[in-house]
């Protein structure tokens, strides 16, 4: 169980001390974070010193309503000129006729989306939780808001992918107004030209939530979906793309776009954090200009598969070289998983849980390897973490619970973990 206490000595200080405390804490938690735990968590990433140069909280202090061309505030060059950047970067990178990168994160993005394109009793495929959808796309999340009407996408659990063809079939079948596509857990591309052409008869707009593997498809190891013939993408802007919080939407039709970017000025953008828009270009800028970030991701995450099956772990997709940043290892119910969690985080390992796709009630862990591709962890490093994670999951299902602090797997998962961490250069 999560803690929610470790501030609770603050509740009842004055000003100064709370604010002095939350400091000093706030240095501490980052100091953890960045030089204490290896966080192979499928969904962070870290700025690196040249993009947290350019990050300014005053920037956010002020809002900027309204398109660039038209801001209602005074002073508003900076940001109207900051925003057709970010924009044209994103266009650049993604291929992309037009692109957004206001909204804070790719939930609101996707919130945007349905509530631009649909109206409620519209039908939509979307995937199923239990193959790895997220709560901005599935049913009883964001697009249950509207009142839409969602159909489940067909999963092939055998090659962890979508069943595009079946999903074409269900698509001529039902007429959806949208089809969402893509998902949390993402172990590798989907076949997405059966879905377009089946979407384009039936007059259904197709949506790529590319959230998760949006570096990659920045960094060309991942493909994408537009040269497929997507409709529109919606992404974080952070995970594999390296940036801050936030989102983009992009997409190939200008049309398309003018009617979003209307729909947002006029109903959902009242501010802007400004201040993450400076990193945000920064990494889109890198991305274009080539740079080997996400080959990385891809060699770690592979060599990360391969180390976590040798050390006696399944893995899905056995035998096959990694195609994302993303690596599943099943454990069981959710309570089991869960403790395998909190066992790796007292070993200072910071790991994701995750239905396990194709599924019905199975869940496992999910490592990333982008943070530590982004960092620099040299890949011999995680066969040790690879063979402590089993070592340490072993001891606790023996033990029933998480192991003790001074266990001697606990202590083993600390040293491979500081090794690994060794490994990045400095900075």
């Amino acid at each position: 169980m999560t803690r929610t206490d470790r501030f609770d000595d603050l509740a009842g200080a004055g000003a100064d001390e709370v604010q002095a405390g939350l400091a000093e804490r706030v240095r501490g938690e980052a100091q953890r974070l960045r030089h204490e735990r290896l966080n192979l968590y499928a969904g962070a990433n870290i700025l690196t010193p040249a993009l947290a140069a350019g990050f300014d909280p005053t920037l956010s202090l002020m809002p900027f309503m309204g398109p660039p061309h038209d801001k209602e505030q005074p002073g508003s060059d900076f940001a109207a000129s900051l925003e057709v950047l970010t924009s044209r970067l994103a266009c650049e990178v993604f291929e992309a006729a037009w692109g957004d990168c206001r909204l804070p994160s790719c939930t609101i993005a996707n919130l945007a989306v349905f509530a631009c394109f649909t109206a409620p009793g519209d039908t939509i495929l979307a995937p199923a939780a239990s193959d790895g959808g997220h709560l901005s796309q599935r049913r009883g999340g964001t697009p249950s808001l509207f009142g839409l009407d969602i159909v489940e996408l067909p999963f092939d659990a055998a090659r962890q992918c979508l069943d595009a063809l079946a999903t074409a079939a269900l698509i001529r079948a039902h007429r959806p107004r949208l089809v969402m596509l893509g998902r949390s857990v993402m172990l590798g591309p989907d076949t997405l030209e059966p879905v377009v052409a089946a979407a384009r008869e039936t007059g259904a707009l197709t949506v790529y939530d590319l959230s998760h593997v949006a570096g990659l498809a920045a960094g060309r190891v991942f493909p994408n979906p537009l040269r497929a013939g997507v409709d529109l993408l919606t992404m974080s802007t952070y995970k594999t793309l390296a940036g801050p919080t936030g989102a983009i939407v992009a997409g190939a039709d200008r049309e398309t776009g003018e009617r979003f970017a209307r729909f947002v000025d006029g109903a959902l953008l009242a501010n802007q954090d400004l201040a993450r828009l400076p990193a945000l270009a920064g990494v889109l800028a890198e991305f274009r200009d080539g740079g080997s970030y996400a080959r990385r991701t891809i060699e770690l995450a592979t060599a990360l598969k391969a180390a976590l099956a040798a050390a006696g772990l399944p893995v899905l997709l056995p035998g096959v070289p990694a195609q994302s940043h993303q690596v599943v290892v099943p454990i069981g119910d959710l309570d089991a998983t869960k403790a395998a969690m909190a066992a790796l985080e007292r070993g200072h390992l910071l790991v994701g849980r995750c239905p396990v796709p194709g599924t019905r009630g199975a869940h496992g862990l999910r490592f990333g390897s982008q943070l530590a591709a982004r960092i620099g962890i040299a890949p011999d490093r995680l066969t040790d973490v690879a063979a402590a994670v089993a070592a340490l999951l072993g001891a606790a299902r023996a033990a029933g619970e998480a192991p003790a602090e001074d266990d001697a797997a606990v202590l083993a998962c600390r040293c491979a973990v500081a090794a690994a961490l060794a490994s990045a250069p400095p900075g």
